[in-house]
């Protein structure tokens, strides 16, 4: 796949878009929806753990 000029390997790409395109496959799908769920599983995560650990700093100070 080596080429001796840009034009050459823009005719290849255009070539394999065509031949992808009379087989049926959408190359440029459209984008999914954004789903913030996994933003909020990390910040909820994040927040327990955070209140883990000052929970635990403080049971270890008023131990003394």
């Amino acid at each position: 796949m080596t080429h001796d000029s840009v034009e050459e390997h823009l005719a290849e790409l255009a070539q394999l878009v065509a031949e992808a395109e009379a087989m049926g496959v959408d190359i440029w799908p459209e984008t999914k929806p954004v789903r913030p769920w996994a933003k909020y599983a990390l910040a909820s995560f994040m927040i327990i753990m955070i209140i883990s650990w000052v929970s635990k700093a403080m049971v270890r100070f008023t131990n003394l």
